[in-house]
């Protein structure tokens, strides 16, 4: 089977690239007869190798924000022929400036119409989404145009043969306004391999890590691990990740502005290969969201290495808790000084710790990148089956009716 998958990918850090890499490797590792061509975005200061594997091939042939990524996705994809065409996505994939973005949300759509096989994996959701949070959207016409916007992008991507939801509460949506009856729901799954056991370190360590600027911001945070630094003077604050797309320029900001805070470290981009590592010498993650933009990356890798999580009350970490089964500390959205009680709570070891890693780990195990990676295999041939059941009774429905003419 050739599959086609359209997608950001390592070594460009760009959104979803991890997921994408999760994808190709999760389903090159169960199947022995396929072929993955992924078609990836551009980036100029790229200077690592792509991924080197057997059955896959990289094809780096469209950019962030331009307006020919439609045209230059057909254009290869007619060269490819391929049996299926997987779309990663999330509603900024292509682009934060409104038309690019629009644009390239309307390739599966244009891909259906050449008559390929098209599944979309949507990781978030406008309608799911605060838009009225100023990192969203800048005043009311500009929330009008995303939201007007989002609908009719979100009406065309359901034209695909399949919509794949991380989250059941995006399906329920997607059923209640779209009247949509073609998508599944597939949780994000494991990035890395499972930890064989739950490793708990000496240190004092809390880590925190992601694309940081919009919804995703430090500051709360930061202040929060201040006040904690006199009494625990052995508390440490380990900050991963890079700027988001939309963000240029905050993190280098907000590494100037906290600078005093001596046990604060700043690392910058964790490669994929050290990740399993930063997140196992560290006691907890910790999530500063403002909002959600879908199900939390971080979360789920935190999980794979058996670690206790401490994140804001509201939207997609409580869903993530109650339909995954995700053991979540859970802190008052905005709240500082609870916060800080939960900050210390870790500091001091008043949880368990432990008992909050096997259990994440026990679900990690069972969302693993095997798994997962087997089910979106399975959606795939049902598709692809599908419609090789179809053009069979066309053909069967045609020669009955050839032999009632000749007849």
């Amino acid at each position: 089977m050739k599959i086609a998958i359209v997608s950001t990918l390592p070594p460009v850090n760009t959104s979803l690239s991890e997921y994408g890499k999760f994808l190709v490797e999760g389903i090159l590792g169960i199947s022995d007869d396929t072929e993955i061509h992924v078609l990836a975005d551009i980036d100029k200061a790229q200077q690592k190798p792509e991924i080197q594997q057997e059955h896959l091939s990289v094809d780096r042939c469209w950019r962030f924000n331009d307006w020919k990524t439609p045209y230059k996705l057909a254009r290869q994809l007619l060269k490819i022929r391929p049996d299926v065409i997987v779309f990663n996505l999330q509603f900024a994939s292509f682009g934060n400036a409104k038309v690019p973005a629009m644009l390239g949300l309307l390739t599966p759509t244009l891909m259906r119409k050449l008559g390929f096989k098209v599944i979309t994996i949507l990781h978030n959701l406008p309608d799911a989404m605060a838009l009225d949070e100023p990192y969203f959207t800048k005043n009311r016409l500009d929330k009008w145009l995303i939201q007007t916007g989002a609908s009719v992008a979100t009406r065309f991507l359901l034209n695909s043969n399949k919509v794949v939801v991380t989250l059941e509460k995006y399906r329920e949506i997607l059923a209640k306004k779209y009247d949509a009856k073609n998508v599944a729901v597939i949780g994000l799954g494991s990035y890395i391999p499972p930890a064989k056991q739950v490793y708990m370190p000496q240190n004092n360590r809390l880590l925190t890590f992601g694309k940081f600027g919009t919804y995703k911001r430090l500051s709360f945070l930061l202040e929060a691990f201040e006040s904690l630094q006199l009494k625990y003077p052995d508390l440490e604050l380990v900050i991963g990740g890079a700027d988001h797309p939309a963000t240029p320029g905050y993190m280098a900001k907000i590494e100037a502005r906290y600078r005093h805070l001596k046990n604060v470290k700043f690392i910058g981009w964790i490669e994929d290969d050290q990740m399993a590592n930063v997140i196992r010498d560290c006691k907890a993650l910790v999530l500063s969201y403002e909002s959600t933009a879908g199900s939390s990356g971080p979360l789920h890798l935190a999980m794979s290495q058996g670690k206790a999580v401490l994140a804001p009350n509201f939207g997609d970490f409580q869903l993530v808790a109650k339909h995954e089964g995700v053991d979540v500390m859970f802190y008052k959205h905005r709240n500082s000084l609870d916060l800080v009680r939960k900050l210390e709570a870790l500091a001091s070891n008043q949880v368990d710790l432990k008992k909050m890693g096997l259990h994440n780990l026990k679900v990690a195990r069972l969302n693993s990148s095997e798994n997962t990676a087997r089910r979106y295999l399975n959606l795939i041939e049902s598709v692809t089956h599908q419609q090789v059941q179809i053009k069979m009774a066309e053909e069967t429905g045609r020669s009955f009716h050839l032999k009632r003419r000749a007849g």
